[in-house]
């Protein structure tokens, strides 16, 4: 449950990565009304990186190609449920509830919340920011991901 948990949130929030540049906030396009979030969102673009015990074992770019079909959707009614694309066909493995303020987006899913950092809104371009940090093992993980969504 954990593992499909993350991947909701790696892909909608999760979902995403670091952004290697030396821009500041006020260079973003500011988080617009709850509104824009709502229909179905395809993954385009997730810059990524991932630490064991504070060193770096995995970072870069997927784009194009390289990223595995990922689609989210917020319905007016308040739920979102995220899919990947496998075999021909979509298979839709979580649903739950969400709710936009402030930047922030919050699924809800099996009375687990996560808050997901919106860096761009707008009609048709999402931009998420997740950062998620666990013990496992005894191995200290920090996964950090921007991903770039467009509305299909």
């Amino acid at each position: 449950m954990k593992k499909t948990y993350f991947l909701f949130l790696l892909g909608l929030m999760s979902i995403m990565a670091f952004g290697f540049s030396a821009c500041s906030d006020d260079d973003e396009k500011g988080p617009e009304s709850s509104s824009a979030l709502i229909g179905t969102w395809e993954r385009i673009s997730c810059t990524y990186q991932y630490k064991e015990n504070g060193e770096i074992v995995d970072e870069g770019k997927d784009e194009g190609n390289d990223l595995v079909g990922f689609k989210l959707v917020f319905k007016e009614d308040g739920t979102c449920k995220s899919a990947e694309y496998h075999t021909d066909k979509w298979d839709w493995f979580d649903e739950g509830k969400w709710s936009y303020s402030n930047g922030i987006i919050t699924i809800t899913d099996n009375n687990e919340s996560e808050s997901i950092k919106v860096k761009t809104l707008t009609d048709s371009q999402l931009i998420i920011e997740t950062t998620d940090k666990y013990t496992e093992d005894g191995i200290f993980y920090e996964d950090y991901e921007l991903t770039e969504y467009r509305k299909i």
